[in-house]
């Protein structure tokens, strides 16, 4: 049996899919950043992710923005079906705007004051903000601007990508692209979101 399994981006958790989950028509296991034990790489929190999860080959896993990028490697770690990228990257050179002026700044930003001022606004992507680890946050923002990136077969990687998505701009080419959309594409547009996922169901059943 194939599962599908979703990460959250950087400082979210399962909660930014809510919406998402309501559109779908079949099971995807939303799940959140395992508590933080001073992983440094992208890889390391991989491992993490697979052993606590029992993420086996031939699963399908993806995420948003960070989420996505720890997916790719849990990718170049076992042999999944496929990778999800919503809003993502494949390298660090995609990562420009927020994120790519962050990391240089990461060891000493105050996250914890940054994450008391996005707790002041009341939606849902600022509560779970406000409420992750500044740690975890800090090592990721450093760990950025190193990540080698993934290598493995492109055919696997399927990409949705806002077309306005001004932390991780988007590609040129080899994504579907949302026109009008942010970063949040879970969150903002979660129907579109839902028949891309449904479109990339039916793909691999063909494929299999």
């Amino acid at each position: 049996m194939t599962n599908w399994f979703m990460l959250p981006g950087m400082g979210a958790s399962a909660a930014m899919y809510d919406a998402l989950r309501r559109e779908l028509s079949f099971k995807i296991t939303f799940i959140n950043w395992p508590e933080y034990h001073g992983e440094t790489s992208y890889k390391e929190v991989a491992q993490r992710v697979i052993n606590e999860n029992r993420i086996s080959g031939g699963d399908i896993v993806g995420g948003s923005s960070l989420g996505g990028m720890v997916a790719l490697e849990i990718a170049s770690s076992i042999e999944v079906r496929a990778a999800i990228l919503l809003g993502s990257a494949v390298n660090a050179k995609e990562v420009q705007g927020l994120l790519a002026r962050l990391s240089p700044l990461a060891g000493i930003t105050p996250i914890s004051l940054v994450q008391a001022l996005a707790g002041k606004h009341r939606n849902p992507v600022s509560s779970m903000f406000a409420e992750a680890n500044p740690e975890f946050i800090r090592a990721m923002a450093m760990y950025l601007p190193s990540w080698a990136g993934y290598d493995g077969l492109q055919e696997k990687v399927f990409r949705l990508h806002g077309k306005k998505d001004h932390i991780i701009p988007c590609p040129p080419s080899g994504c579907d692209v949302l026109e009008g959309a942010g970063h949040l594409l879970a969150i903002t547009r979660a129907s579109e979101t839902a028949m891309f996922l449904e479109k990339i169901r039916t793909h691999l059943r063909w494929t299999q």
